[in-house]
This record gives structure tokens, C-alpha cells and sequence, in this order.
């Protein structure tokens, strides 16, 4: 029969490679009807869409670089260009980070979420589980910080790119490029080094008045649950508090 698992199937599910069986599909009412997680979702995605990108970009330039390198800074030329490569190399690693817990845990949430009547309560208890929360908020920091630290990859990139294209078409020996065009190669470093500083301002900025609102906004969290205690208790700690002071 269609239904019955095939031997290939089988295969897979026996090496812990694939699972045969899904949830239970219901069509729950709640299912129709907007969450917070869904709007947390939502946010999470365009990062991960964005870190997707910078994936790709950040592996066709370090394929296609030139591995022409050292770790001494006597060869300025070469030195920079083992500074870009590293942080090309770390710029892929947060980018592939995010990439993976951006579909990972949204995924992970749905499938939670339309699991039945308690759906909501399982994904949500997974949403907040604070080993998915750490690598979800490490996830959105390291994409965020990957931006500045591609443009300063591009702009240690520059000198490079200035000498060692000029060396083969001007200079006959190619021994080392003219002063101008070095000049404007570390010219050109300077302007992407400012964009960065400019980017992490912005970051830096944008993630204080982040922390100060959410500081706030969990303040008032807290004592809004603090006050709902206190009514669903009626109570009872100022009533013994006012029963204490009236005794005295």
C-alpha cells in the first residue's frame, strides 16, 4: 500500500537518520488566531534572511581572494590580508550561525505549537528555554556585529588590492606599486574604517536604548505579576500586616 513505509524509508529511520512519524494533525481553533511567538517569529526571520546573504558574500570573497599572506607585519601587504581573511572567517561563522538557528528554532516552535491542545504551551516552554534563548540571542548579536566586521575586512582589503594590482600593470618589475595609488589604497582603508566606527555607533546606540526600554518594560512585568499575586492571594500580606499594625 501508498501508506506503508518503503525500504529506503525504513533504512533511514533505522539508522536515526529520519523519523516516519509526524504529529497528530488537528485543526485546533487557537491555531487560527495571532500569538506573540508568531510576531517574534516573524522579526527572527528577517534576520535570518539577511544572514543568509552575508553567508554567501562572505564565502565568494574569501574563495576568491588571494591567499598571498603572512603574520608578520614587516610585509604590510600580506599582513592585511591575513587580518581581512581572519575576519572574512568570522564573519562566515556568525552568519552560518544565525543562518542555522534562525531556521532551526522557528521550526522547532511551529511544529511545537501545532502539536495538539497543548501546542502553545510546549512551544512556548521551548521558546523560552534558556539554552535556546542563549544561542538565539548570540545568533541575532553575532549578525548584527558581522556587519561592521565585513566592511573592516573590506577596508584592510584596500592597500591590498591598490598595490598588488597596480605592481603588475604600472610597475615593469613589479617590486612594489607607485606611491599614489598605495596612498589612495590606504586612503580608501581609512574611509571603510570610518564606516565601521560609524556602524558600531549605530549598534552600540541602538542596543542601549533596546536594554533601557526592555529593563523597563520587565520592571513593569514584574510588578504587574507581583499585583496579580496579590489578588488572587486577596490579599492576605497587607491583611496580616494591617492585622499586626491594629494589634499594636
Amino acid at each position: 500500500m501508498a501508506s506503508e513505509i518503503g525500504g529506503t524509508e525504513m533504512l533511514l529511520e533505522t539508522g536515526g537518520l529520519a523519523r516516519s512519524d509526524s504529529m497528530e494533525i488537528t485543526n485546533d481553533p487557537r491555531f487560527f488566531n495571532d500569538n506573540i511567538i508568531n510576531y517574534r517569529l516573524a522579526a527572527f526571520a528577517g534576520i535570518s534572511v539577511v544572514s543568509g546573504l552575508m553567508v554567501q558574500n562572505a564565502m565568494d570573497h574569501l574563495f576568491g581572494m588571494k591567499k598571498t599572506m603572512t603574520v608578520l607585519p614587516t610585509d604590510m601587504d600580506g599582513f592585511f590580508q591575513f587580518i581581512a581573511f581572519i575576519m572574512l572567517g568570522l564573519v562566515l561563522f556568525l552568519n552560518m550561525l544565525s543562518t542555522f538557528v534562525g531556521v532551526a528554532q522557528p521550526y522547532h516552535t511551529i511544529r511545537l505549537m501545532t502539536a495538539g491542545p497543548t501546542g502553545f504551551e510546549a512551544s512556548a516552554t521551548y521558546y523560552l528555554n534558556k539554552n535556546i534563548v542563549a544561542w538565539r540571542h548570540l545568533a541575532i548579536r553575532g549578525a548584527l556585529w558581522s556587519l561592521p566586521l565585513f566592511v573592516a575586512s573590506s577596508a584592510f582589503r584596500m592597500p591590498v588590492k591598490f598595490d598588488r594590482e597596480n605592481m603588475k600593470d604600472i610597475t615593469p618589475n613589479g617590486d612594489k606599486p607607485p606611491a599614489e595609488e598605495h596612498l589612495m589604497g590606504l586612503i580608501m582603508m581609512g574611509y571603510f574604517l570610518l564606516m565601521t566606527i560609524a556602524l558600531i555607533y549605530v549598534f552600540c546606540r541602538h542596543n542601549a536604548v533596546f536594554e533601557e526600554r526592555y529593563h523597563f518594560a520587565k520592571m513593569a512585568m514584574t510588578q504587574h505579576h507581583e499585583a496579580s499575586n496579590l489578588m488572587k492571594t486577596g490579599g492576605g500580606g497587607s491583611s496580616s500586616m494591617f492585622g499586626m499594625f491594629k494589634g499594636n
